[in-house]
């Protein structure tokens, strides 16, 4: 626009004002523009020795100009600015302790630098990102031995000698897997979003810290899965409170007399041989399903490997089998030392449910069984559906890394590919089995 104003190379009077208003810009503006462009054509070889005939070449190749001829050069201007260099910073992350940059302003005050730097560098720049980081237990070569052999069991046999696929996990539709877990009435340190300047945080005490009611569950687990007359079973086998109810026998300021109370026991092996005997069994032969039941020779029941727990080769273990006519149909296996991993309550389940049991209030070990009940039984099957396929995806780290526990979970999208109907019910092992089978 400014060299149609132009007069043998120099824009007329009144040529700065009449661009301004049209840009709504400063005529100073459009004037430092005008001189900061043609020094730029200077420098660039570009002929204006004669001023119309440059005049008049701008203006017929003045929409072929290369892009970078008209940026402001603002960010060329900030580049190298940087008061510590980026790199350095990098390299001196590197060499502090981990232990030692667990939070931005630890990180800030070993590097010895501003806080608001070390948050531009996560949240503006990318530099840095946090992470979680838990305990994990020692693994010897003879647990990595016993897990890896765990993880070959679980491949299809019918897929390891096919040409045209690669091996398949298997379904793992024979197993329950069984677990304990506490439960707690409360937990120190809960947040809340309250309205500002209109609400106070509720009130909450304990006699003591330690004083927290809790109460242990032991909950089995199957496989969902859809069944031959189309209908769904959830995979819900129970979950029980180790303990028993008795009525209050005195009147105190929180009850009555006669109030129902529960009283927490602590599990042994008896008590353990018990519930395995009277809840989870009966439980399993109640709750799956006949064509289900029907259709495996053998049902097997994974537990850990605590000191509380029974042997499978337990005698008393095996005469109650024996006296129920199941000693062929139900085996109970231990699974590898070490390897909360391979339990789908650990590796998921109890971690949700306890999410879910958090979002209640309840004051006592009574409200807290009914709570627990309840969240288990409103657990949708589709989310425990997604974590025996999340199980699968931990054999395949285990094969990756020879038995260890350093794989990360892998993530595959299961929600999307669930609500798109394509969420597999195996997977594909890891190429590596192949080298053991």
């Amino acid at each position: 626009m400014l060299l149609s104003f132009c007069e043998d190379g120099v824009p007329k009077r009144g040529a700065w004002a009449n661009v301004a208003g049209v840009f709504s810009v400063d005529p100073k503006t459009v004037a430092r523009l005008w001189k900061d462009i043609r020094g730029r054509m200077e420098i660039d070889n570009i002929e204006v020795d004669d001023d119309h005939d440059a005049q008049q070449h701008l203006i017929d190749k003045s929409k072929g100009l290369p892009e970078d001829m008209f940026k402001s050069g603002a960010s060329t201007r900030r580049k190298g600015k940087f008061i510590h260099d980026r790199e350095e910073l990098k390299a001196t992350i590197k060499s502090i302790p981990f232990n030692k940059r667990r939070k931005l302003r630890h990180l800030a005050t070993q590097l010895d630098i501003p806080l608001s730097t070390v948050h531009k560098m996560m949240k503006e720049f990318k530099i840095l990102k946090r992470t979680s980081n838990s305990l994990k237990p020692t693994l010897t070569d003879g647990n990595k031995h016993i897990r890896m052999l765990h993880c070959l069991e679980h491949i299809d046999p019918t897929s390891i000698n096919t040409r045209h696929r690669l091996m398949q996990c298997v379904e793992m539709n024979n197993e329950v897997h069984v677990d304990k877990k506490w439960f707690f009435v409360c937990r120190d340190g809960e947040t809340y979003i309250i309205v500002s300047d209109e609400e106070e945080p509720p009130a909450r005490y304990v006699s003591h810290k330690s004083h927290i009611a809790k109460v242990m569950f032991l909950c089995a687990q199957a496989r969902p899965r859809r069944l031959p007359n189309r209908t769904w079973w959830d995979g819900k086998i129970g979950i029980w409170p180790v303990g028993y109810h008795r009525p209050a026998q005195k009147m105190s300021k929180n009850r009555p007399a006669g109030t129902r109370l529960f009283e927490s026991e602590s599990i042994d092996m008896d008590k353990y041989r018990h519930m395995l005997q009277n809840f989870v069994v009966p439980a399993m032969l109640t709750e799956f399903p006949d064509c289900e039941y029907q259709r495996f020779p053998q049902i097997i029941i994974q537990q850990d490997g605590a000191p509380t727990h029974v042997n499978p080769r337990d005698y008393e273990w095996m005469e109650f089998l024996t006296d129920m006519g199941l000693e062929e149909k139900i085996k109970l296996v231990t699974q590898p030392a070490n390897s909360p991993d391979l339990n789908v309550n650990d590796l998921g389940f109890f971690a949700a449910l306890q999410a879910m049991c958090y979002c209640t209030t309840p004051s006592n070990a009574v409200e807290l069984i009914e709570m627990v009940e309840q969240t288990y039984n409103d657990y949708p099957m589709n989310k425990i559906n997604r974590m025996w396929v999340t199980l699968q995806t931990v054999f395949n780290g285990m094969l990756d890394t020879h038995g260890g526990n350093t794989y990360p979970l892998t993530h595959m999208g299961k929600e999307k590919l669930e609500k798109a109907g394509r969420l597999p019910r195996v997977l594909d092992a890891h190429p590596v089995a192949r080298c053991y089978l």
